[in-house]
């Protein structure tokens, strides 16, 4: 079996799909699930970043011009959002400050485009 460290770092960093088919052994994913491929869960994913920290992101204010995805704490919230073509989309921002690591954490699983959300 793969370790789990090494299956969410590749969720996390990585590309799961080349994860997949050169390390786990799947020839394609047309027709398979990556909940299926991958033996981690949402819960260990978070526990990796609450011992780990989340991944480094660009962005250490809202005027990052990068596009993508982006999230920073300040003063002990988080603040989230996309930006694309100059434009920022679906600010958030969470006083809650766990509540912010889990939609952080939801968004990145999300973006890696493996349904393990």
């Amino acid at each position: 079996m793969i370790d789990k460290e090494k299956q969410i770092e590749t969720l996390l960093y990585g590309n799961p799909l080349d994860f997949a088919c050169k390390t786990l052994g799947v020839p394609n994913m047309r027709n398979h699930k990556y909940s299926k491929v991958f033996t981690v869960s949402y819960e260990e994913v978070y526990e990796y970043i609450s011992v780990h920290g989340l991944p480094h992101s660009d962005s250490a204010s809202k005027y990052s011009l990068d596009e993508g995805f982006h999230y920073f704490e300040e003063e002990g919230k988080w603040y989230t959002f996309f930006r694309e073509r100059g434009c920022i989309y679906n600010e958030q921002n969470f006083g809650d400050y766990e509540l912010g690591k889990k939609y952080i954490v939801t968004t990145l699983l999300q973006l890696s485009g493996t349904g393990l959300y």
